[in-house]
């Protein structure tokens, strides 16, 4: 992990994700860590919607951390019901009062989802719609190094693209159980391995014949940033699968075996010169359409992952800034015309620097973040 100093780990009393430092201090990291239950009716109040600062650390990855987030996991994993969440999440926040605010954690100040985000989880084609959060920390990580994000779309195989997954203890090729939560993972090491994009063509193509769909708008709600794909696709890469790849099984052939599930937290990137630059960081899910028995099948599939670039006006507007041609966060606010759908729109923010509008955009955004809970 040395060789990506903007990369950090995001923890959560349910999850722990990748994260990418666009500034001295604020990661952007994927919504589904920020927001951990998609069904509402069944959560403790104090972990509805998006999770709570004091429920949020920030880890460099650095050597003592593993044996910090091995204690941590053994206090909290005796919670495992959803109706145990909220005490499974005060537990993780005494443990983080221990530790934060150190070279090694940090404590988080203010945490958002895209507020169009949870309205998307109740259609399975759509769950990496809007699939994009950020968190500010209480104090900066001075001279850290800062990662560019990735704004044009990918062509097919793209040089040097990889992807960067957690490195269990043991080598598995089933991608899906490499790890559970903290356990037996190396967090002072992670597993890159190259990955190979598919065109957008044959991104969309595949994802519409796997969910069946007539086009890329997959549900009744809020279109896309310039209509555009929320998604990447590559092709199934090492540890995906078990199986060999045969091209002339169909993707939309119901009648074989399907292997949809969610990978590990995940984050893409392409190196630029001493920098990295962020194609995506989320759950990828892996789509296969299997043949033969479980020792010897064949397969044909891809992977898909969310495309986090897709929304820099969203990005700009919840930090007080925006990205330059280049993908670099600058704290260069938007046009006003560009932030108007989120001020007016009920999109979830408080994440603006201070200045003679914080009190009312806080008091604002409050208002807003609780409405984006029932999108």
């Amino acid at each position: 992990m040395s060789d990506y100093p903007s990369v950090l780990y995001v923890a959560t009393p349910y999850a722990l994700c990748f994260g990418a430092l666009i500034n001295e201090k604020t990661v952007m990291t994927d919504a589904r860590c920020l927001y951990p239950f998609q069904d509402q009716s069944e959560t403790p109040s104090e972990v509805q919607g998006v999770l709570a600062p004091k429920y949020l650390m920030v880890a460099a990855p650095t050597v003592n951390v593993s044996t910090i987030m091995h204690n941590i996991q053994l206090s909290i994993e005796v919670y495992t019901n959803v109706s145990q969440a909220g005490y499974r999440a005060s537990t993780f926040m005494g443990m983080v009062g221990t530790y934060v605010d150190n070279s090694t954690f940090y404590a988080v100040n203010t945490s958002a989802v895209h507020a169009y985000y949870p309205q998307s989880q109740y259609v399975d084609s759509a769950e990496q719609n809007f699939d994009v959060g950020i968190v500010t920390l209480m104090r900066p990580i001075d001279g850290a190094d800062t990662a560019l994000l990735q704004l044009d779309d990918l062509d097919a195989n793209v040089a040097g693209l990889s992807a960067l997954t957690f490195s269990p203890s043991d080598t598995t090729n089933d991608a899906a159980a490499q790890q559970k939560l903290y356990q037996g993972i190396d967090l002072t090491k992670a597993r890159k391995t190259d990955v190979s994009s598919l065109s957008r063509s044959n991104c969309d193509t595949n994802y519409m014949d796997a969910f069946g769909l007539k086009n890329m708008k997959s549900f009744d709600g809020h279109s896309l940033p310039n209509n555009g794909s929320p998604i990447y696709c590559s092709s199934m890469y090492d540890n995906t699968t078990k199986c060999s790849l045969d091209t002339s099984i169909r993707i939309s052939d119901s009648a074989s075996d399907i292997n949809s599930v969610d990978l590990n937290s995940t984050l893409f990137f392409v190196t630029s010169g001493s920098q990295i630059r962020l194609v995506s960081v989320g759950l990828p899910h892996l789509f296969e359409v299997q043949s033969g028995s479980s020792d010897s099948c064949k397969s044909n599939g891809f992977v898909y992952f969310p495309r986090t670039g897709l929304y820099t006006d969203w990005l700009g507007w919840v930090t007080s800034g925006s990205f330059s041609s280049s993908g670099t966060w600058t704290d260069k606010p938007l046009p006003s015309s560009n932030v108007a759908e989120f001020v007016n729109g009920g999109c979830a923010g408080g994440i603006l620097p201070s200045s003679i509008q914080t009190a009312f955009i806080a008091a604002m955004v409050s208002v807003l973040a609780s409405f984006s809970i029932i999108l």
